[in-house]
């Protein structure tokens, strides 16, 4: 034990003496069994069992609907423990008529299907306006056919889908130019068709909303003429869904709209982000993301500008249908407004 502990021995001297050299050892061992006891802790932690996305699926128009895009690459659903998968359809009718079938949990449609099937569907609730804007609905005619002015419409056939916003916006646009439907050849057709049937010429003009127009427009190139009327239509894009599923599912509805608001708070702050994550998505071409940026508010609400809208489509839709005397729905009692008020209570600007 001298030999070793001593202060000197053959060879080397112990450097620091006895005690420094028990303490060396002392700590060593200690050290030794932290870093075993550590290794051990990291080993044992147990890992963090994944989250359960719960599943939504959503019906909307092929119109690009920008913060939903948004919400899905940012991972704003996902944070809401919402996996959602989206269905496209070219207008907001069909995607209506989808979730009224059961094939969907929350659509997204403008004014004229609403007040359709408002009388036919007591079920029926509209959640909010997603966003609007006084320029989403425009034409395209072709050039080759005379079309340079709004007038240039008259005795020409235009194409369009019966009952929906464009319709409605086509009606409007003719009477700001003095014309009426008789003076034009307003030709009802299927969302699917209308292109081929521009580009083949079926058809002299097209009244859509906007993802259609800039495919017509990129279909005909210099022949391509557009014809817009920016102020004359606020169109709102409101998110539906049924007492059905919000009594099942009651805070689905809340979680939905919260990840949506994330999104349009990241637009309205921050444009050029929001631009970057659009165009990183592929989901959306350049020249319609330009529009959407520079003519929509994006804002959650459900507020009177959005009922007198209802009510003004709902008189033009009773003269489509020849009886005056049909009574008009009452649409604030369509209006559910606790999953808004709970994500964005300024945005409920109702009064029952």
């Amino acid at each position: 034990m001298s030999d070793l502990f001593g202060g000197k021995k053959e060879g080397r001297a112990m450097v620091g003496g006895p005690g420094r050299g028990l303490r060396f050892i002392f700590l060593l061992a200690i050290l030794s069994g932290l870093m075993l006891f550590g290794g051990c802790k990291q080993q044992e932690a147990p890992k963090a069992t994944p989250v359960a996305l719960e599943p939504v699926v959503l019906c909307r128009g092929t119109n690009m609907h920008l913060p939903l895009l948004v919400a899905e690459q940012q991972g704003f659903f996902a944070e809401q423990e919402l996996a959602v998968s989206i269905r496209e359809f070219t207008v907001g009718r069909d995607a209506l008529e989808a979730m009224l079938k059961g094939e969907c949990d929350l659509a997204t449609a403008a004014e004229p299907p609403v007040v359709e099937y408002a009388s036919k569907r007591d079920d029926l609730r509209i959640l909010c306006s997603l966003q609007s804007s006084d320029n989403l609905n425009r034409l395209v005619g072709r050039a080759d056919r005379g079309i340079v002015t709004p007038l240039d419409l008259r005795g020409k056939r235009i194409g369009t889908v019966k009952g929906t916003a464009p319709h409605y916006f086509l009606e409007l646009f003719l009477a700001k130019y003095g014309l009426t439907p008789k003076d034009a050849d307003i030709v009802f057709m299927k969302s699917d068709g209308l292109l081929g049937a521009l580009a083949s010429g079926q058809i002299d003009a097209i009244a859509m909303t906007n993802n259609v127009i800039v495919q017509a427009q990129q279909a005909l190139q210099a022949n391509a003429v557009l014809l817009e009327a920016p102020g004359l239509y606020r169109n709102y894009v409101m998110l539906l869904s049924t007492t059905g599923l919000l009594a099942k599912r009651p805070k689905l509805a809340a979680r939905f709209l919260r990840a949506v608001a994330q999104a349009e708070d990241l637009i309205n702050q921050r444009p050029e982000a929001a631009e970057a994550v659009a165009l990183a998505s592929q989901k959306v071409a350049p020249a319609e993301l330009k529009h959407l940026l520079a003519f929509y508010q994006y804002q959650l609400v459900l507020d009177h500008a959005l009922l007198m809208g209802l009510e003004d489509t709902a008189r033009w839709t009773r003269l489509q249908s020849g009886d005056s005397q049909r009574p008009i729905s009452n649409f604030l009692n369509l209006m559910s407004v606790e999953p808004l008020r709970a994500v964005r209570p300024d945005g409920v600007r109702l009064e029952k």
